[in-house]
């Protein structure tokens, strides 16, 4: 053999800049052993097996046993397999390594966690604002709006438009007999058509009868079971019963502050000639979207005693379209206005209805995103650390190793190879906690106060594409910290590791 050629030739060519890319088989084997211990102590063994035993048997008691979704019981729902993860990678791993894996553990769980949660409160809130109001709607400037039933004809003309019914709406007060007073809003519907719009039947409670109300209840009413002339029937959200202390069938007045125009023609500038308009409902409903400025202000009643109270004649606020999609409402909107020949008609989805809220949501979402993918950062650190300690630990085999012919590319492969193993251990485990602690809190079903956070419970929403974007840049993130460590190692003289050995 000649003196120039190398003991032990493992870098041989291979065609392809893919696979010069790609870690050959003898990479992958010290990337293991590095990575891998030898002989786990039995007592390890033992405690990982009783770990996962009781893991499986506290989820399945959870998940399955109805009375045993506690906080307390959630918390250990989701420790314990934290602990049978530590324990078991301990078997299997070198303690550096365990390390590195749980930093980015717990980074992509934590990550997993708040989109989850962010997500959820983003199509919960859509769900109830969408349940209580219509996917597009359609006004006119000004307060002239009579010629609603043939633009809402005109409107029906668009394949994408399923139903569609006029509104109006206006804020009034709203009293019981005796003291007890609110300002709400209050929006007339077509009992008939309305139904067809709005998704309101999801929300309605049971009547004490046992049954649930229908929207058609808005019109003329029976008397009541007490007596009483029949009345108008009116919903209103559960908040706001509670505050005025009704039930199913009291009777409720409605007071419209809206003076029309022609009765400011009093003898002093600003007096009118006639009150405020007044007229009594009995509470036919009672609903709980769990959206509390709803839940808290809304007043349902029939589209002609709203017409009656506001004073204006047969003018509506606007029309109300339920279209076959909700993520296209606002380009639907833009083509239905479009059919109307534009100004002085125009378009307000039900996104821009709550525009503010739903910016701050998704602001809220983007920076907490932002802050978690610091924690995975941080734990990309921790991978460069682990792999230069190996490095440091692994200087004597490294140079052995390179005096027998491996070349620099595949010694920087090797704890390449490491890292990712590392950073795709800890992806998958932490998107396993993730989930298993989004499956937690929905089971659990965790309580809110809506005064502060608008719904009544914790929601969760898990998204694969989430999901995949978080592992995705997470891998990313760990193949850059193997590039330090590797570079480093491949830098390695032969001579130099073997000088004080």
């Amino acid at each position: 053999m000649p003196h120039d050629q190398p003991f032990l030739s493992v870098n041989k060519p291979t065609p392809g800049w893919l696979s010069s890319l790609w870690p050959r088989r003898h990479e992958l084997l010290i990337a293991g052993r590095y990575l891998f211990r030898r002989a786990p102590s039995r007592s390890l063994i033992v405690a990982s097996l009783l770990l996962l035993a009781s893991s499986v048997a506290i989820e399945l008691l959870y998940f399955l046993v109805p009375g045993w979704q506690s906080p307390q019981m959630a918390i250990a729902a989701l420790i314990l397999p934290l602990l049978t993860v530590v324990s078991g990678l301990l078997n299997f791993l070198s303690v550096f390594s365990t390390v590195a894996v749980l930093g980015v553990l717990l980074g992509v769980a934590a990550l997993t966690v708040v989109m989850a949660v962010t997500s959820g409160f983003q199509a919960e809130i859509r769900s109830r604002v969408v349940g209580l109001n219509a996917h597009v709607l359609i006004l006119k400037y000004g307060i002239d709006f009579h010629e609603y039933e043939d633009t809402l004809k005109k409107c029906l003309g668009h394949p994408s438009v399923i139903a569609g019914s006029p509104f109006v709406y206006n804020e009034m007060l709203l009293a019981k007999e005796g003291a007890l007073t609110s300002g709400v809003l209050v929006k007339g519907i077509d009992p008939e058509r309305g139904n067809a719009v709005l998704d309101l039947s999801r929300w309605l409670l049971a009547l004490p009868s046992g049954g649930k109300p229908r929207l058609q209840s808005i019109a003329t009413d029976a008397a009541p079971n007490g007596g009483g002339p029949p009345l108008p029937g009116l919903f209103l959200g559960l908040e706001l019963q509670r505050k005025l202390k009704v039930q199913i069938g009291d009777k409720l007045r409605l007071i419209s502050p809206q003076i029309g125009l022609d009765t400011l023609t009093g003898s002093e500038p600003g007096q009118a000639t006639t009150p405020p308009r007044a007229q009594e409902f009995r509470l036919a409903g009672v609903f709980a979207s769990g959206f509390d400025e709803y839940d808290r202000r809304l007043v349902l009643i029939g589209i002609a005693p709203a017409q009656q109270l506001i004073g204006q004649g047969d003018v509506v606020t606007g029309l109300e379209l339920k279209t076959h999609s909700v993520e296209y409402a606002k380009k639907t909107g833009g083509e239905v206005i479009s059919l109307l020949g534009g100004a002085p008609y125009r378009s307000l989805d039900w996104e821009e209805l709550n525009h503010n809220l739903f910016t701050a949501l998704a602001m809220q979402k983007a920076v907490l995103s932002l802050v978690l993918f610091l924690i995975i950062l941080v734990a990309a650190f921790n991978i460069v650390a682990s792999l230069t300690m190996m490095v440091i630990d692994k200087t004597r085999e490294v140079a052995i190793l390179k005096a027998m012919g491996m070349s620099s590319a595949s010694v920087s492969s090797v704890f390449r190879v490491a890292g990712m193993a590392i950073g795709a251990l800890g992806v998958s485990l932490g998107l396993f906690i993730g989930v298993l602690t989004c499956k937690l809190i929905e089971r659990l079903g965790y309580l809110l106060d809506a005064h502060v956070y608008m719904i009544e419970r914790l929601p969760t929403q898990i998204s694969g594409g989430e999901l995949f974007i978080t592992g995705s840049v997470t891998v990313l993130i760990s193949l850059l910290a193997t590039l330090y460590p590797s570079l480093r190692a491949a830098r390695l003289h032969p001579v130099d590791g073997l000088r004080y050995e």
